[in-house]
């Protein structure tokens, strides 16, 4: 099949494409990635030389003013479909499928700025500023041939937010490292994510980092500390080591024995599994997908209470019997459910039925149109 994957360039929709762009081409599929963003060298290494890449610098649907940019992206994606011959298109952006694609498409939700809204500021967003965007995402969403959340309790919020149902659940997933982790020696803790974003809620890490003192062992983060509107967050209390790339992620998550995530808000939340797979205890925030995701295998802190996060970090760190117990349980749920090749063979089983549903329509209007 020729699949027209679109995606990002700002946070983990990229990775997520880039994973499954790779499994869909050696599965033997035709992959085309366009990327909305500026795409960096050092990130196109990462696909196969069978993948395709087309770019746009257009702003994306939640950015300010992006309301022309959103229209052209549209535009631009319909035609990469026409004039490649597409066979379905796999949007992971949410307003353009509402612009009418000659295909099927897919359209996968990775965030929302209504759900992020409200578990991070509480209440819901004000219309005057976002009523366009939630009525792009609406209508995107309704026009999709197929809607997929990555978490059931993503699928809840579109419900909650936009009033669309019908959405089938597929795990993110990523490749694994074939080797076992080496043991750790010693405390570590780590976080990975956009750093001014507040749903990711370094600032909570950073509190309790200060609850714990300076004789504690430094924790890490890195990420992004500048959004592209220009707000900067810069922690107190944390070790920031700014945006680095795939390589050094991994390589600190290798040397981590606790990983950190006190999100507000999360559809899925990559860089846990990726920690995980690597062989990191979690230390998560009691939320809905983290719940859902990692019930039983992780230890969880009351969602925004940056002193129980201080009290969880100290404990694990005078227990590293209990880390090593964690990081074991984490790592056999990851390869056991949160796969690369296992998401691929959804989305792909997923395209192939809305391909033949297509065929099927078409058929059935040709014979229509030509009969006496």
């Amino acid at each position: 099949m020729k699949i027209l994957l679109t995606t990002d360039t700002l946070g983990g929709v990229w990775d997520h494409t880039v994973t499954l762009a790779c499994e869909l081409n050696t599965a033997g599929h035709d992959v085309l990635v366009a990327a909305i963003g500026e795409v960096r060298d050092e990130r196109l290494a990462h696909l196969p030389k069978g993948v395709q890449v087309a770019s746009r610098p257009y702003r994306l649907e939640w950015m300010a003013g992006a309301a022309d940019d959103v229209r052209a992206a549209a535009g631009w994606l319909r035609g990469l479909a026409e004039v490649w011959s597409a066979d379905v298109v796999h949007l992971n952006q949410m307003a353009y499928a509402a612009f009418g694609f000659p295909v099927p498409v897919v359209a996968a939700v990775h965030s929302d700025v209504l759900s992020w809204w409200a578990h991070v500021l509480g209440g819901d967003a004000p219309m005057e500023e976002w009523g366009e965007y939630a009525r792009w995402v609406r209508e995107g969403l309704r026009a999709a041939d197929a809607l997929v959340t990555p978490t059931q309790y993503q699928a809840t919020l579109l419900v909650r937010h936009y009033d669309v149902r019908g959405a089938r659940v597929i795990h993110n997933g990523v490749d694994f490292p074939r080797e076992e982790p080496q043991p750790r020696t010693g405390f570590a803790a780590l976080s990975v994510g956009r750093l001014w974003d507040r749903g990711k809620g370094v600032d909570l890490l950073d509190d309790a980092a200060g609850l714990l003192g300076a004789d504690f062992p430094a924790i890490h983060v890195l990420g992004e500390t500048v959004s592209p509107h220009g707000e900067r967050y810069e922690p107190r209390h944390l070790h920031s080591h700014g945006r680095v790339e795939r390589a050094e992620v991994d390589a600190w998550m290798r040397r981590a024995s606790v990983y950190v995530a006190p999100s507000r808000y999360e559809p899925f939340g990559l860089a846990p599994l990726e920690a995980a797979l690597h062989g990191c205890a979690l230390v998560l925030a009691d939320i809905g997908t983290f719940r859902e995701l990692w019930h039983g295998c992780a230890e969880f802190v009351p969602a925004g209470d940056a002193g129980a996060l201080a009290e969880v970090l100290r404990r694990l760190h005078d227990d590293p019997a209990r880390v090593a117990r964690l990081a074991a349980g984490a790592r056999k749920r990851a390869l056991r459910r949160y796969t690369s090749g296992r998401m691929a063979e959804e989305y792909a089983a997923l395209y192939r039925q809305l391909a033949q549903r297509h065929a099927l329509r078409d058929r059935a209007q040709a014979a229509t149109a030509a009969a006496p």
